[in-house]
């Protein structure tokens, strides 16, 4: 019901949409970097990271338009077009922020430079962060052959292994949604009033993301609708959930935050000397 009042419906839909033009700038800069960096292969592993846990019809059409994107040439790091992509990017950042503030019923008082200087530097620590997780999941399977040739018993181990990458895409969401609740919204929160909503927002996205590609392939007829523009529909559709989970994560905390303290306001009044102080 807070969710409802508090205008998540609607604010999701402005989320996922800001996302969606938001991503296409950002994987520019991250393209950019990664020629700054010099091993073009990285882009793959980024794509597939980022986009790796979608439901496949909804990041088939993105994937293709990034690569198109990709194989031209982004422009040098330090130039106009990467800052205009900083901004463009920084938008996604500003329209989550809204819908966390009026989850955590705050308002926002710092000044819009500042807020948007911070959101630039988010998204370019994020874009360092995905580069720097692209190159371990790039670099691990060279690493763990070699140590299977040189010690050949730990062949027993390769489908954990195997698994590093999923549960490595679930480390990354974890950091960027423990990132968004704590930087992004107004005022300071501690991790433990924080937590519970971020792990709902991880299995919601998790679990969602399964049901949605179940519906897709029995029930979803997107092609009927939208025609060419179907794989765009789609990628909408999981955005606006994807946004519903983390702004509903907010309204979690702050309803659990809210119970917390009321518990400690009754154990204050029922405790020693509570008849005295009334």
């Amino acid at each position: 019901m807070r969710f409802s009042e508090d205008g998540g419906l609607a604010n999701s839909s402005n989320v996922a949409l800001s996302l969606l033009l938001s991503l296409f700038p950002f994987l520019m800069l991250i393209a950019s970097l990664i020629r700054q960096l010099g091993d073009p292969a990285l882009v793959d592993e980024v794509v597939d990271l980022l986009l790796g846990h979608w439901p496949a019809n909804t990041s088939a059409p993105i994937a293709e338009q990034v690569k198109i994107i990709v194989e031209q040439n982004p422009g040098e790091f330090y130039s106009l077009s990467t800052l205009i992509a900083l901004v463009l990017a920084s938008n996604g950042i500003e329209n989550a922020r809204d819908g966390l503030n009026r989850a955590y019923k705050v308002r926002e008082t710092r000044s819009w430079i500042l807020r948007r200087l911070q959101g630039i530097v988010f998204v370019v620590l994020v874009a360092f962060s995905v580069i720097a997780v692209a190159f371990v999941l790039v670099g691990t399977p060279f690493l763990w052959r070699y140590l299977v040739a040189t010690v050949p018993v730990l062949a027993e181990f390769s489908v954990s292994v195997s698994l590093t990458r999923y549960g490595i895409s679930i480390a990354v969401l974890g950091l960027a949604l423990y990132a968004f609740h704590y930087f992004l919204p107004a005022g300071r929160r501690d991790f433990h009033s924080l937590i519970f909503g971020i792990v709902f927002t991880i299995l919601g996205i998790l679990i969602g993301s399964e049901l949605f590609a179940i519906y897709l392939r029995t029930i979803a007829n997107y092609t009927a609708l939208y025609a060419g523009l179907a794989g765009l529909m789609i990628a909408i559709v999981y955005l606006y959930g994807v946004s519903i989970m983390i702004l509903f994560g907010a309204e979690v905390n702050n309803a659990l935050g809210e119970y917390r303290a009321s518990l400690d306001r009754d154990a204050i009044e029922d405790g020693p000397g509570s008849d005295q102080m009334r």
